[in-house]
């Protein structure tokens, strides 16, 4: 993932943090997913399955961030020449 050069200077190590925090807090809820019975799982995937279950939204979510994470890698540093 790229990001553009103007939003790359403007991110802080505050807010790289901040991208940190809301990957535990995916991790935690995908666990807490996983600790429902499979079946259960299945039952209220079914009820709610217009673009893709909960599961799925969880894994799109933690791909993404896990994605922005690494591509602010060295953000907030002064750029080097």
């Amino acid at each position: 993932m790229y990001l553009e050069q103007q939003l790359l200077e403007r991110i802080t190590p505050d807010d790289r943090g901040n991208l940190y925090e809301v990957a535990h807090f995916l991790r935690k809820a995908e666990r807490a997913w996983n600790q429902i019975d499979q079946g259960k799982q299945c039952e209220l995937n079914a009820m709610h399955h217009d673009e893709g279950s909960l599961a799925l939204s969880l894994r799109r979510a933690m791909q993404a961030v896990d994605e922005l994470i690494e591509a602010t890698k060295g953000a907030g540093r002064p750029a080097t020449k």
